[in-house]
């Protein structure tokens, strides 16, 4: 108990401490918190990219104030860590802001770090609707399952599309998956005839799949984390025919370019639903898609992740400039409620309420787009706001 106060006292002195002064060109820290090891670097390595890429892009500076991005790796699903290292990056290395997060139980690992501290984290993926009402320093700039699912379970059923399974790896985002498709495809007039949970750092998913052929739906909602689970799933339905039993496979974050390369041809025409490709025929994006490729290299193409950290870095500015650089975290969370900018990813804007980001969603079709595989926009489905909000407000 008196080590518990001891820290808690240590986040509000050092909070104090910072709020107390207000330099005109003052040097500004931001902690980045992601995975740059283990099976999961590529989230790491896509934000990474994303921030500096913004940074190069402004002269390091936002307004006359010099930034300093500190990053750190989270080392897994690791809350304890997650909040060992937010605790250190606010209290002895003097970060105003904190950016990042890659699974729910990390993110929320900071909640009491930044609530007694007043510093406001932008997360970038956590994929969870409740998140951003743990703590009002909380605003997203990637997405929740629940966003995109919605209107994926839209565009199946007006497709004709009236019985599915629902298959899902087994932590908090999975969940919120199970429960956006089963209940939207319900209230549609859709029959859920299964939902599978998948353990996460599943390989075989044989059992699985054998499940989904036994059950005969006409289609196949599915979440994975994106990575090796995302790659494996999409490969073993497509090695098992499932497709060619008329069942369809429908798709979120996991349709990755990344991830669809090792497929090969075999992952034409998989359908997903999600905010960003980097073929969205826009010319912002057409300059981003360009200006990533020369600095990483001409066959580099930026992701959901590397958008959501360029995007959370411009968060990161607006909030810099309103406070002129001083650590106010009440006054740089009020400049970003309702904040609205053009996105690489389409006009996109901060919902005052919730604090989550407001975007469009794009049905998507994997095209060989220039001899490669590629994410083709057929469809759009403009200015979503996060649904579970809506309904649980």
């Amino acid at each position: 108990m008196r080590i518990a106060k001891r820290v808690a006292g240590l986040l509000c002195a050092a909070a104090a401490v910072t709020a107390a002064g207000t330099a005109a060109a003052a040097e500004i820290k931001v902690g980045l918190l992601s995975q740059f090891s283990g099976a999961y670097t590529w989230w790491g390595r896509e934000y990474q990219r994303g921030v500096d890429l913004y940074l190069a892009q402004h002269g390091g500076k936002f307004g006359e104030h010099t930034v300093t991005v500190l990053s750190r790796d989270e080392a897994g699903s690791n809350p304890q860590r997650a909040r060992q290292l937010s605790q250190e990056l606010v209290v002895r290395d003097k970060v105003q802001y904190l950016i990042g997060g890659v699974f729910t139980p990390t993110v929320l690992g900071a909640v009491d770090v930044i609530n007694q501290t007043k510093t406001p984290y932008v997360i970038l993926n956590s994929g969870t609707s409740s998140v951003t009402d743990k703590s009002q320093y909380y605003v997203r700039a990637g997405f929740t399952q629940w966003t995109v699912s919605i209107p994926l379970v839209q565009w199946a059923y007006d497709q004709g599309m009236k019985n599915a399974v629902v298959l899902a790896a087994d932590y908090a985002p999975g969940h919120d998956a199970l429960e956006a498709f089963g209940k939207t495809f319900a209230k549609l007039g859709g029959k859920v005839v299964g939902e599978i949970k998948v353990p996460m750092g599943t390989t075989d998913f044989s059992s699985y799949l054998q499940r989904v052929r036994d059950l005969k739906p006409q289609a196949v909602f599915m979440f994975m984390p994106v990575g090796p689970m995302s790659a494996g799933m999409i490969r073993s339905f497509k090695e098992r025919e499932l497709d060619k039993a008329g069942i369809t496979l429908l798709v979120t974050n996991e349709a990755q370019e990344e991830d669809i390369a090792p497929i090969g041809d075999a992952a034409l025409g998989l359908t997903s639903a999600l905010h960003y490709s980097p073929y969205l025929d826009t010319p912002l994006n057409k300059e981003f898609v360009t200006a990533y490729k020369a600095k990483y290299g001409k066959d580099e193409l930026p992701s959901v992740a590397s958008v959501a950290a360029y995007d959370g870095m411009r968060l990161i500015d607006q909030m810099v400039r309103a406070t002129n650089g001083a650590k106010d975290g009440d006054k740089a969370m009020a400049a970003i409620k309702g904040y609205k900018w053009d996105s690489p990813r389409g006009p996109v804007s901060i919902d005052p309420r919730t604090r989550e980001i407001v975007q469009n969603v794009y049905m998507r079709k994997v095209e060989k787009i220039d001899g490669k595989l590629g994410n083709k926009v057929f469809h759009t489905y403009p200015a979503v706001k996060d649904p579970w909000h809506e309904i649980n407000k």
